[in-house]
């Protein structure tokens, strides 16, 4: 399971451009998937311009959001099972999402290596945590989308900072 979390913490990351500590305040009740426009609620106090937002979700990201949940609370029962405890119906809702690592940069490092992907390519850029929200912000602006719109995905109150990162990449 160790591995299926740290493959969907960094999709998370890299298809909604959530830095680690606001993806690290989701909650199961923060998670609205059966709707028509399934997404993640970042409470105001998580996120660094202090706002909250809506975090639309990708419906392959929905999907496998839904199979994580469920293997969860599967655990969870065969826990209780072995345990002679009560079997819980449904997770809490205040199971978090996933277990995000404060030192994710480490660990993001050891699975890149794990892996074998270098962390610097050809023309020296550097491949970290970081670099899956900048991914986010350029795949925002190759498709197309405005630059208004691309600045309230990011979650930057300054239009210059969505510029910077899509011209990074």
């Amino acid at each position: 399971l160790l591995g299926l979390e740290r493959a969907l913490i960094y999709k998370t990351l890299f298809l909604t451009g959530l830095r680690r500590a606001e993806l690290a305040s989701i909650t199961i009740s923060h998670l609205e998937l059966d709707c028509p426009n399934p997404h993640a609620i970042l409470e105001a106090a998580f996120e660094k311009n202090r706002e909250g937002s809506k975090i639309p979700l990708r419906s392959d990201l929905v999907e496998d959001l839904r199979q994580w949940l469920s293997n969860k609370l599967k655990y969870l029962q065969d826990k209780a099972k072995m345990n002679r405890e009560p079997i819980p119906a449904r997770l809490p809702a205040t199971t978090p999402l996933f277990n995000v690592p404060r030192e994710i940069v480490k660990v993001f490092d050891r699975d890149l290596k794990l892996a074998g992907i270098s962390k610097r390519d050809a023309r020296g850029r550097t491949v970290d945590v970081h670099s899956l929200r900048h991914s986010f912000g350029t795949h925002l602006s190759k498709g197309g989308v405005p630059l208004r719109t691309a600045q309230a995905a990011m979650r930057h109150s300054d239009p210059a900072q969505a510029i910077e990162i899509t011209e990074e990449d």
